[in-house]
């Protein structure tokens, strides 16, 4: 049957169960022929005279007849099961039907009645089949508006449109930064040359992310900026690896260890401007620098976190970072500044492709991570620090206006009890020593005044969670407030 059929044909069997199941069925037949149904039915349709049997069959076997619903309760079942009266002779029609066609979406079990067990009244021939249920009252309404998605074929849970293969699939080469080793060497030896060696591998890898970009064109701009993302899965891996060599031999002299991190950044961020283009403007022209922002500042701060690196950490969420803005002059950001909106990923790409999803780039975040690379759950917990660094600025600062949070995009694969280890190891001592260092805060009493001020600036955290649909994540849960808030 197709979508576009003004009034489609259905076709219901059922049993005379009693007066009051008869009188139900017409109800629900005239409920669906006032949403626009052709509704065959005996009690309408079957003239004096007529071979009942013929009738049935005719209905079932009928092409333009779109469905069939079979009205389910106890006598039903009984008499398809035996093949008693009429229900048995419809039944061996459609059973013969249900086996003989590869389609056999054309039958439809409407349950109205359920056995002491809970299990539906279903004949022997739709055991196994999806139902639709219409057995009482308060599943009335939904089941109604269920059975006519159905019968004009349009579901509630619509299938996304295809995208393109992934570029590696259809290119199986991939972009790799030769320097990589010699600083990966310099690093674990503290070589004297190791900053030098390090500042070429950061070049390579800008290089080589360059060369992967596309400008945005056409009504399916995203498309290329998703697989441009997409291609650069290597050159994330091998900075996974030179981010973790680098929180696990940082040097004494601090205060260089996350320079090329920190060039690294600056480099992705002077592309946040428009391109050297002209012509006509596309919003998602830096989501693909934007969104390899994102992921590299989360893997940094996860790996510092996996090697216990707070000094650095504290160096890192206190930096300044010089970027371009959407007009091309340059300015001044904390590590908040790379919380951008990715119009062509988390928009465009969405809607163009009816994905129906939170956060396109938590998708690629999610899809890109590997434990050996750093683990999804390591750029979660490394997400919601940065969330709770930003929301402590918040709570410090007297400034009016809407302030401006990390939101953790993360969060939408939150589970129930979304509790991170670094917020639990954080009720000893020590833990709570180095987490409220990179905080700025020096007690549980001013930690706890500060969330509070910044609960009220931020209409209670409600906005640190993408939409309502995604309601697993509590910040408050996630960063183990109750038990960061105890005294000492």
């Amino acid at each position: 049957m197709s979508a576009t059929t003004t009034h489609p044909k259905v076709f219901i069997s059922y049993s005379w169960t009693s007066a009051e199941h008869q009188l139900f069925v017409v109800d629900l037949a005239t409920a669906l022929r006032g949403h626009g149904i052709d509704v065959i039915l005996d009690k309408w349709d079957l003239k004096p005279g007529q071979d009942k049997h013929v009738f049935m069959e005719s209905m079932v076997t009928d092409a333009t007849v779109g469905r069939v619903l079979v009205i389910c309760d106890r006598k039903y079942q009984e008499k398809a099961n035996s093949r008693a009266g009429g229900v048995g002779t419809e039944s061996q029609i459609i059973s013969q039907e249900v086996y003989a066609k590869v389609d056999q979406i054309k039958f439809i079990p409407v349950v109205r009645e359920f056995d002491d067990e809970g299990n539906a009244h279903l004949p022997v021939f739709l055991k196994g089949r999806i139902y639709i249920d219409i057995s009482s009252d308060e599943r009335y309404g939904d089941g109604l508006d269920e059975l006519l998605r159905l019968i004009y074929e349009q579901p509630l849970h619509e299938k996304p449109k295809l995208g393109a293969p992934p570029v590696f699939v259809s290119n199986p080469g991939r972009s790799y930064v030769v320097e990589l080793s010699a600083a990966l060497r310099a690093i674990r030896e503290d070589k004297p040359n190791r900053n030098g060696l390090e500042m070429q591998f950061i070049k390579g890898l800008v290089t080589e992310l360059s060369k992967l970009y596309v400008q945005p064109e056409g009504n399916e701009y995203d498309e290329g900026v998703y697989q441009a993302i997409v291609a650069t899965k290597g050159l994330r891996d091998q900075f996974a690896e030179y981010a973790d060599a680098v929180s696990a031999f940082s040097t004494s002299d601090t205060s260089r260890t996350l320079r090329p991190f920190f060039s690294l950044l600056e480099s992705l961020g002077e592309h946040f401007g428009p391109p050297p283009r002209s012509g006509q403007y596309y919003p998602g022209w830096s989501d693909f620098y934007k969104f390899l922002a994102v992921e590299v500042l989360l893997i940094q701060v996860a790996a510092l976190l996996r090697h216990d690196q707070w000094r650095l950490l504290g160096e890192l969420v206190d930096e300044a970072f010089i970027v371009q803005d959407e007009g091309g002059a340059a300015k001044t950001i904390g590590f908040v500044g790379f919380m951008g909106q990715h119009e062509a990923l988390d928009n465009h790409r969405n809607r163009r492709l009816k994905l129906n999803r939170a956060s396109v780039t938590a998708d690629l975040l999610r899809e890109r991570a590997s434990p050996e690379n750093t683990s999804f759950a390591e750029l979660s917990q490394a997400d919601v620090l940065l969330a709770l660094k930003s929301v402590m600025t918040i709570g410090k600062s007297a400034a009016t206006g809407w302030p401006r949070a990390w939101v953790p995009r993360t969060g939408i694969y939150a589970t129930h009890g979304n509790q991170h280890k670094v917020f639990l190891r954080a009720v000893s001592p020590r833990g709570r020593m180095n987490l409220f260092s990179i905080l700025d805060v020096s007690s549980p009493l001013e930690f706890e005044t500060r969330i509070s001020t910044a609960s009220e600036r931020l209409s209670g955290f409600q906005h640190l969670s993408l939409n309502s649909f995604h309601s697993n994540f509590n910040f408050l849960e996630a960063i183990n407030f109750a038990g960061l808030a105890k005294p000492l």
